[in-house]
């Protein structure tokens, strides 16, 4: 389907989508239905999507630079290919799942992982940010997070930015890219703070340094300046978008993913397009997403 602001992808609709990733080196997009528990793949070129069902519920999938994908799942994570059965875990000793699980993730300029985990009940401060190497080791970056979320870097790569969804906070942070290290923390956005209905969910940033944020429960993408100040807002066709990722062969095409979780019947009635990926053309290119180099 053609709106004047968006097409949507002609794939299966996902109970809970997330996780779009633009891989640049197989020129496709991937992204995840949580609760259906599968991984699907975009090819523009040939406009088709290929899907795959997964036996673990997904949070995360993360290209590799030796070829590949790394699957972030809600107690584990696997090497693996796309077109191939075999799923080789990744030990995983400094993650206590029976108070934490995986949430969302990505790979800084080095190709390091940067991966966080949510409390297992969403109510308390139990979630984790942790840094995985090139070697497979681990380190706990910080705690005290409740729903660790999107995760984003400035075009410089000097500063990053975090999304804790509940109470609904965006941090940024002065990064080191050589190091991978965070220092001189503060809030870049607090949702509770100015009222909003809304709570932040995966964002990406552009070229300009503007940072998109797919907020939950308010019908709404939106993009903010470095200095934190609302820019720009796109109305969705549903009330739940959850992530945004830039792609296509120029990185000029913004991906929205959406979910029907937890909407009523009679929501999903008027949010037909709920659980679709959503194709825009904002005006503006994104930043490539790196791989992870382990």
């Amino acid at each position: 389907m053609i709106n004047n602001n968006w097409t949507t992808l002609n794939a299966p609709m996902s109970e809970l989508g997330e996780g779009p990733m633009w891989s640049i080196q197989d020129q496709v997009l991937y992204w995840l239905d949580i609760v259906s528990k599968r991984l699907f793949c975009y090819n523009p070129n040939s406009g088709k999507v290929e899907t795959r069902d997964l036996p673990y519920s997904p949070s995360a999938i993360i290209p590799r630079v030796q070829g590949g994908l790394l699957l972030i799942t809600k107690k584990g994570m696997v090497t693996m290919e796309f077109d191939q059965p075999h799923l080789n875990s990744v030990p995983l000793p400094l993650v206590d799942f029976k108070q934490e699980v995986f949430n969302d993730a990505k790979c800084d300029c080095a190709g390091r992982l940067w991966v966080g985990t949510r409390d297992i009940h969403v109510k308390n401060p139990m979630g984790r940010l942790f840094k995985m190497e090139t070697d497979f080791s681990m380190q706990i970056v910080r705690g005290d997070l409740i729903v660790s979320n999107g995760l984003a870097w400035s075009p410089s790569g000097n500063t990053f930015y975090h999304v804790d969804s509940r109470p609904g906070r965006i941090d940024s942070y002065d990064f080191d890219p050589i190091k991978g290290s965070l220092s001189n923390p503060r809030i870049f956005r607090d949702y509770p703070s100015e009222g909003a209905k809304s709570i932040p969910d995966g964002c990406t940033t552009d070229v300009e340094g503007g940072l998109w944020v797919a907020e939950v429960g308010d019908w709404h993408i939106r993009r903010y300046s470095p200095e934190g100040k609302l820019d720009r807002e796109i109305k969705m066709p549903f009330k739940k978008p959850s992530s945004v990722m830039f792609g296509g062969p120029n990185l000029d095409q913004l991906f929205v993913s959406s979910m029907r979780f937890g909407l009523s019947e009679q929501e999903l009635l008027e949010q037909p397009l709920a659980g679709s990926m959503l194709q825009l053309d904002v005006g503006v290119k994104g930043l490539p997403e790196f791989a992870f180099a382990g």
